[in-house]
């Protein structure tokens, strides 16, 4: 029975561990006004003894930013019509986005990646429009 209850224990430690990385959310507007500065949110919880690997950003399947804590700099773009990345603003847990044209509507997504050992990752994806004349 003690070697059991010592797996048993062991399984629960390890699956607590593998879900240090929670509570991902984005945080983003339905619809933007065409010209409108496009602020976009990725706020996490990290717990443990967890760290940050990486914040990645996608429209559709391209990847436009990212943000890796180990490298420098610390952040990256990815050239993408329509896509205007303000850096001096962008950080770990936002991207802002400069004047909205209609090629910035589509599907965003935020990838968030624990670091090693267990390099859990979560996406959250919301669709913005661009409206107006």
């Amino acid at each position: 029975m003690g070697t059991l209850m010592i797996g048993v224990s062991l399984l629960i430690c390890w699956i607590s561990d593998a879900i240090a990385l929670r509570d991902v959310q984005l945080i983003a507007p339905s619809a933007v006004k065409l010209g409108d500065t496009v602020l976009l949110g990725c706020k996490w919880t990290l717990e443990g003894n967890e760290t940050l690997y990486s914040v990645k950003w996608y429209r559709g399947r391209q990847e436009f930013f990212s943000y890796l804590p180990k490298e420098y700099p610390f952040t990256r773009i990815f050239a993408q019509p329509g896509i205007d990345v303000d850096v001096s603003r962008s950080t770990s847990q936002q991207v802002v986005l400069r004047e909205a044209t209609r090629a910035l509507a589509g599907r965003y997504r935020c990838e968030v990646s624990a670091d090693a050992p267990s390099f859990h990752t979560q996406v959250r994806s919301a669709y913005i429009y661009v409206v107006g004349k």
